[in-house]
């Protein structure tokens, strides 16, 4: 069963109505199967999560009788991670905490140590792989946005580039150009996966990219957005329909030992 443990984050959290977004819109992706694909048999013994989410690039492969230490400053985000620790009857540690605080907890090492598209991925990679390293036995996997296409909001890659107005270098060439030669990953393997969100209407995730955009309500290409959701939005037989974008995480892995 879960234990948390409560430490003051030191970094913006998402507020709970976006955490519910992202979380229910991963109930429907294909992201931990597609991670479980690519990393194969091997399996840890004890895993660091850091920025864990509500676990689901992590549980579909982690054996259920693995000691699993999950960081997850989003309080949404962590009732989620009880609820399944509690459903799957899993030995679970969570805190709320960021990646930052990490020498403040006095965790023990884990086989493996990961961490998955928190914010250190631009902004200071080198002191979150040192942390991870410090606190890793085995192997740090590091999963990163890999996708030639925008990565900020989860969406935005449903819509053309001079709609969603992003840089569309893979995130995953900004991480390893910061890291450089000497701090390079043992090993890359990658996962092709799909987000898909639900909305009630064509009006409703129109709404959604928005806001996202920061548009007023008056602006001129909020028509052209609606049109080309409604061009490949699904209709959903239970009433609603699916607006999804392709994405491809890409793993960097350490292996330490």
């Amino acid at each position: 069963m879960s234990e948390l443990h409560a430490l003051q984050p030191a970094a913006a959290v998402w507020p709970d109505r976006a955490a519910r977004f992202y979380a229910q819109a991963l109930d429907r992706s294909d992201y931990g199967q597609a991670v479980a694909q690519a990393l194969g048999d091997a399996r840890p013994a004890s895993l660091l999560d850091i920025g864990a989410g509500a676990g689901h690039p992590v549980a579909p492969w982690l054996h259920h009788d693995a000691r699993w230490t999950a960081i997850e400053p989003s309080r949404y985000l962590r009732a989620r991670l009880g609820r399944l620790a509690r459903r799957e009857q899993r030995a679970m540690s969570v805190h709320d905490a960021t990646w930052e605080m990490l020498p403040q907890l006095g965790l023990a090492r884990h086989d493996w140590v990961w961490a998955a598209n928190i914010g250190a991925t631009q902004s200071h990679p080198h002191a979150l792989l040192r942390h991870m390293r410090a606190l890793a036995r085995q192997r740090v996997i590091w999963l990163v946005p890999a996708q030639p296409g925008p990565r900020r909001w989860c969406l935005s890659g449903a819509l053309p580039a001079h709609l969603h107005g992003e840089s569309e270098r893979p995130g995953m060439e900004f991480v390893l150009d910061a890291l450089g030669h000497a701090a390079a990953p043992t090993r890359i393997l990658t996962a092709p996966w799909t987000f898909r969100a639900r909305f009630a209407d064509v009006a409703a995730a129109t709404e959604h990219c928005a806001m996202q955009l920061a548009l007023p309500p008056g602006a001129a290409c909020r028509a052209t957005i609606h049109d080309v959701l409604a061009s490949h939005a699904k209709p959903l037989p239970d009433g609603g329909i699916e607006v999804a974008a392709p994405k491809l995480s890409a793993l960097l892995i350490w292996d330490l030992a």
